[in-house]
């Protein structure tokens, strides 16, 4: 369950929404040597398997009464600055009425771009709702060594899907008439991504004593290959008429994400209790977009100056009361923005609980977790809402050693 509570314009909404799936599977299979030593490689094991790395179902709804401007404003202000029409805003507005072209007599003073809020009370009732879907998916291929039973060496190859929609509507009503020939309008886009990634992981842990292991990681960036496909459409109703114009797109780019390198500890104490610590450090500042028929130079400086480092912890216990168990964790995740930022306190936590059962044969154990975050969302121009997500997720785990 994923909730979300928004507040625009002194107003309050929320809205919620609801996912279901598999978030892991996998099997693991060894191959003990025969090395009859303790000394050198004692087990080599082979592993595939998938993790749902994010769930991007969400729900946001932000409601409110203007009384200073009109995302009008902005197709009317980007009409009269920019030489090219962009039409997936611009050119919508233009062909349903909802900004028009207003000559000069004047031979030297070119034309200008006006709309009926122009000079207008404004005080129009304004609703923006952001629907998303997908997720983000990793087939991993692992290979893992044994040596000593002291050290554990292991590395992975991993196949990303990526798969995310969003819906946001805007829609802008004037039920007091305030405004002269202009009923409402509504505006909609739609974006679908869906694409591939590769990376590699190598990793080791060290056993220096019986009740203590330390490991350390590196991930390599994934390397995307995406495909956007879009739309956008306006449905305008003025007092003269109701017109309606739509335009789509799709376009083909990569992506190069962060490197990350990860740090962790755990300590055992007989078998019955053991506290891990897990530190990651990702740098977004490295993210890259490249495509074959554009530099993305002005977009890659932008990742370049916005983001910058985050540092991040998760922590977690577990107690064992014969064949069954009790665990708790917390996450923190730092924000990816640097200082100065809307969002540079966009920060994510998360508590978790769980408890479970497990012989020789088998396992079994259920969870619960509860994240929280919050971020600051630009409609338009200046115009922002202050937006609460919180998620209550339900897992299950069952376990088979063959």
């Amino acid at each position: 369950t994923i909730g979300t509570s928004s507040n625009y314009l002194n107003n309050t909404a929320t809205d919620n929404a609801y996912s279901m799936g598999i978030d892991q599977i996998g099997f693991v299979m060894p191959f003990k040597t025969q090395n009859t030593s303790q000394d050198g490689l004692q087990i080599l094991s082979f592993s595939f398997g998938y993790n749902k790395l994010r769930d991007y179902t969400s729900n946001v709804v932000m409601d409110g009464i203007n009384n200073s401007n009109s995302l009008v404003d902005e197709f009317v202000y980007s009409a009269n600055n920019n030489s090219d029409w962009d039409p997936f805003s611009d050119q919508l507005a233009y062909e349903t009425y909802l900004i028009d072209f207003m000559m000069t007599d004047s031979a030297t003073e070119a034309g200008y771009f006006f709309s009926d809020f122009d000079n207008s009370n404004y005080g129009q009732n304004q609703i923006r709702t952001v629907n998303t879907s997908g997720k983000l998916g990793e087939f991993l291929f692992n290979l893992g060594a044994n040596i000593s039973n002291k050290f554990y060496v292991g590395g992975s190859f991993g196949i990303q899907k990526y798969d995310y929609e969003e819906t946001w509507t805007h829609k802008e009503s004037d039920p007091d008439d305030r405004i002269e020939y202009f009923n409402s309008f509504v505006f909609r886009n739609n974006l679908r991504m869906n694409g591939t990634g590769y990376n590699a992981k190598i990793g080791i842990l060290a056993q220096p004593v019986q009740w203590v292991r330390l490991g350390a990681s590196i991930h390599t960036p994934t390397f995307f290959t995406l495909r956007d496909d879009f739309s956008s459409s306006m449905d305008t109703n003025l007092d003269f008429g109701i017109y309606d114009y739509s335009s789509s797109g799709d376009y083909n780019y990569k992506i190069t994400s962060p490197f990350k390198a990860t740090a962790s500890a755990a300590f055992m104490y007989k078998s019955r209790a053991m506290l891990t610590i897990d530190y990651e450090y990702v740098d977004y500042s490295n993210a890259r977009l490249s495509a074959n028929d554009y530099d993305f130079y002005d977009e890659n400086q932008a990742i370049s100056q916005r983001y910058g480092a985050a540092n991040n912890l998760r922590v977690g216990g577990e107690a064992v009361f014969g064949p069954f168990f009790l665990r708790g964790g917390y996450s923190y995740y730092g924000s990816p923005y640097v200082e100065g930022e809307a969002n540079e306190n966009m920060d994510l936590s998360m508590i978790s609980g769980g408890a479970g059962y497990r012989n020789n044969r088998m396992s079994i154990d259920f969870a619960v977790a509860h994240s929280n975050s919050e971020q600051q969302y630009f409609l338009y121009g200046n115009n922002s809402a202050n937006i609460n997500s919180t998620a209550l997720r339900f897992t299950g785990t069952l376990g088979i050693r063959f």
